[in-house]
């Protein structure tokens, strides 16, 4: 039920739709009220491209196709981070001073979204070619590679950003940018640059930015090229598919090589640790006394390592380690340990690492205490060790291996997403679904291996607690039986081809509390009286792993005991369930993400959930606990469109990078101050350049270029 009315500090705010929420939410429209999408409103997928919200939930980015009609907005869109202040959510477009003629592509954030790095092209740079820059969002930006050509369809852009480092207290993030590229004109004369030349012109080489400097990643500690067959950041050459493969401070870079499995002189990978640029490690090196020649090694693959780079796991086909037993396996690489005793076998029988890219199947917490992975171990069935394969949890300080449960695979590939807390306590992840007998979740319970019954037949999420090794269907509702429809796993963006990432991995939304009390998911069930919207039995099959339909809704799980309002508290068994969107037929309404602490949920929704929002439209908004605007009696004028000129941004910066205009109302002693226009009165014309859109606003005609280098 709604959190107590008479026990929420800013009740006076809760008015309309925010009345009904849980914990004493209330929306914010994170978006500007006034939007324009080439003449008509756009589908969501297609208005809304991708999102990345804070830690902290004060600031979201944003990459739409949508061109919000104030200062900041970019002629191919809105690229921008919005930021919450006292009276309501501002807009800083990522475009800089002089940068309104230019085609960019943002490609990464820092974790707190005040930095960027983006692909960009203007009339500043040799036509057909790129730079990367780098900088506080709205500029000023330092190119950190010029030159870099740009891809068309019969010539694929052949450099990637593919890594970057986070940042540490002394090191800022972005300051260490990791290039995958075949173009070794990237490098200056010398030897670095010959030894580069030496790679097969068809494969990748990496290279560091760092301190200004350019320099090729894959080389022994003499300076020597390791192999000709290229290498690749972590395991994959795609931003996001490498966790931490750059050390936060950025002196530990993970990378394998070769590039790939291949015959004599390529072999197969080894994984390396390239330090401060000048001394390289062989991680996946067998242990002392151990001899495989590197030709003889199975496949390896990165799966990630501590933020510090302190702690490297990675799947190995090989033995590395005395007694190995049975493979695949599971290693723990420990970088500060002294020589020989670097190398720890974690589990054997694992799932096999994949040919490209990192495994689904392994998950690192975010401080590299715990490490969930898919294999098979034995657990204690009526008093009898009995063989199992499913989820293992694994604790590198007590060296301790527990069984999560054994899910039933999604219908689909590749597998969607899991996502740990950041100590590694909590671990949600999806299970069962049409297509594959609907088995749900077996986990082990007081008389042996027992099976979820709430998520049988359905794709559901499941929260595993290391605490008491309970697992829970959290979007199963709060009753006994089966729910109809299933749960989607949130993804890092709303576009199939993202590469927007934070901090050099992409952004998997938080989808639990970090205390575990909370978790938020969508779903197609009605799982509360008020989600009156529902799909069709066609689009619950299309929809099958993950994407949104019609009936698509966001929920809250609370856990039971857990305070669900001031004072009150979940008593339900199997959890509480709240609505967080409209739960209406406005179309697929979809989870963008949350703060670390459950306080902020955002979301897509064309509903109207504060007055004066959008009808119609996809808008972005944040159910926050506490929050809430003071609403204001209209919408503001945009005197800049009528030739009176900008009123000065908030953030200081020329109007072109920066919007602090009508996102979110003012407060109400200045609406009222505001004297109504006469209705009488005929409007002007718009002036050269400018056309009257629905909302009868004067806005700039623009024209808005592909992106073809993408």
């Amino acid at each position: 039920m709604p959190a107590d009315a008479a026990s929420c500090p800013k009740e006076p705010l809760r008015t309309g739709r925010s009345a009904a929420l849980p914990d004493c939410r209330a929306y914010e429209l994170v978006t500007p009220e006034h939007v324009d999408a080439a003449g008509g409103d756009l589908e969501l997928q297609e208005s809304l491209a991708e999102a990345i919200a804070s830690d902290d939930g004060e600031h979201l980015a944003l990459h739409t196709v949508t061109v919000f009609f104030e200062p900041g907005s970019h002629h191919t869109g809105t690229d921008a981070v919005f930021s919450r202040t006292a009276s309501g959510w501002v807009m800083r477009s990522l475009a800089g001073p002089g940068m309104e003629g230019e085609t960019f592509t943002p490609e990464v954030f820092s974790g707190d979204l005040s930095v960027t790095g983006f692909l960009a092209r203007s009339g500043l740079v040799e036509s057909g070619q790129l730079t990367f820059d780098v900088g506080a969002v709205g500029g000023p930006y330092t190119p950190i590679a010029r030159g870099i050509p740009v891809g068309t369809r019969a010539a694929p852009m052949r450099t990637d950003v593919v890594g970057v480092n986070s940042g540490v207290p002394a090191i800022a993030a972005l300051t260490d940018v990791i290039l995958s590229s075949t173009d070794h004109e990237l490098l200056p004369p010398g030897p670095e640059r010959r030894a580069a030349e030496e790679t097969n012109p068809e494969l990748y080489d990496l290279y560091q930015s760092s301190g200004g400097r350019l320099r090729l990643v894959q080389l022994d500690s003499e300076g020597h090229l390791l192999n000709p067959c290229g290498a690749t950041l972590g395991a994959g050459k795609v931003l996001g598919d490498a966790v931490n493969a750059v050390s936060a401070g950025g002196s530990r870079v993970f990378f394998e090589s070769p590039s790939g499995p291949g015959e004599a002189p390529c072999f197969q990978p080894a994984l390396y640790m390239r330090v401060d640029g000048r001394e390289t490690v062989d991680v996946s090196e067998p242990e002392e006394g151990l001899v495989i020649p590197i030709s003889k090694r199975g496949q390896v693959q990165f799966d990630g390592a501590s933020p510090d780079g302190s702690r490297v796991f990675f799947t190995s086909e090989s033995a590395l380690t005395p007694g190995a037993g049975v493979g695949p396996y599971l290693y723990e690489y420990l970088t500060e340990a002294a020589p020989g005793s670097r190398l720890k076998l974690m589990a054997g029988e694992v799932e096999p690492p994949a040919p490209q890219g990192t495994n689904p199947s392994v998950v690192v917490s975010g401080d590299g205490s715990v490490v969930y992975y898919k294999g098979t171990g034995t657990v204690q069935v009526a008093g009898q060790p009995a063989p199992v394969f499913g989820v293992w949890r694994y604790d590198t300080a007590s060296k301790r291996l527990s069984f999560v449960a054994a899910p039933s695979p999604i219908l689909g590939n590749p597998q969607p997403p899991w996502y740990t807390s950041h100590d590694g306590r909590f671990l949600v992840f999806p299970a069962g679904g049409e297509g594959h007998g609907g088995e749900g979740v077996q986990f082990l319970g007081p008389h042996g291996l027992e099976v979820e019954p709430r998520g049988l037949g359905r794709e559901q999420m499941y929260r595993y607690d290391a605490g008491d090794g309970s697992v829970m269907c959290v979007s199963c509702g709060e009753g006994v039986a089966p729910a109809v429809g299933h749960a989607s796993t949130p993804q890092a963006s709303l576009g199939d081809d993202s590469m927007l990432s934070i901090a050099g991995h992409i952004a998997v939304p938080v989808e639990i509390s970090t205390d575990g009390s909370r978790v938020f998911f969508e779903s197609s069930a009605a799982l509360v009286p008020q989600d009156t919207n529902h799909a069709s039995a066609l689009e619950e099959q299309q929809s099958l792993g993950g994407k949104p339909n019609q009936g698509s809704d966001v929920y809250e799980w609370v856990a039971p005991g857990a305070e669900d309002g001031p004072g009150t508290f979940c008593h339900a068994a199997n959890g509480c369930t709240f609505l967080l969107s409209a739960g209406e037929s406005v179309g697929p309404e979809q989870f963008l993400g949350a703060s670390e602490d459950g306080r902020d949920v955002f979301l897509s929704s064309a509903a109207s959930l504060v007055p004066g929002a959008p009808s119609g439209f996809t808008s972005v908004y944040d159910a926050r606990i506490g929050g809430g605007f003071a609403q204001h009696a209209g919408p503001v004028e945009c005197t800049s469109c009528q030739g009176v000129g900008n009123p000065q941004p908030s953030f200081g910066m020329p109007s072109s990078a920066t919007f602090a205009g009508a996102g979110n109302p003012p407060p109400p002693a200045a609406a009222a101050a505001a004297k109504p226009k006469p209705r009488s009165k005929p409007k002007p014309r718009c002036r050269r350049g400018y056309k009257r859109n629905r909302h009868g606003r004067c806005v700039r005609v623009t024209h808005r270029s592909g992106r073809s280098h993408r």
